[in-house]
């Protein structure tokens, strides 16, 4: 479960149900319309920020899933899994377009992308932290 909070008021505005396990980031859209989970239920889902309404469920991740981000286009998400892999998914479509893999050694921890949107950036329990092509 996510909460959105209004913080001016410290209203409860918004409670996004839907995973089965923690929640472990969270992460607004550029322009404040989706909100993107991530989650130990090996999923990361997408939610409308007005009204909660869940829109899509990034699938194909075979470990938890402990960071997500929106390009700064918002037409697209990373993800960082404690499988050791990475993936950008289409914000619209939930497809898989780039998955990551044999750089990082153990658990992807986080994930960002570039004011750009051209790199990802990840980090790992490995040690290391990670620039690559998106």
């Amino acid at each position: 479960t996510a909460k959105i909070w209004d913080t001016l008021t410290g209203r409860l505005l918004l409670t996004l149900r839907g995973h089965a396990g923690w929640v472990f980031a969270c992460a607004f859209s550029p322009d404040g319309s989706l909100v993107v989970t991530a989650s130990a239920d090996r999923t990361a889902r997408v939610w409308n920020a007005e009204n909660g309404t869940l829109l899509l469920v990034l699938e194909g991740h075979t470990s938890y899933v402990l960071g997500c981000a929106f390009s700064p286009n918002g037409g697209r998400i990373v993800t960082a899994c404690g499988d050791g892999k990475a993936r950008v998914f289409s914000a619209e479509t939930g497809e898989c377009q780039l998955t990551i893999e044999g750089e990082h050694t153990w658990v992807v921890t986080c994930c960002c992308f570039s004011h750009d949107g051209n790199y990802v950036l990840t980090s790992s329990w490995d040690k290391n932290a990670r620039f690559f092509n998106a």
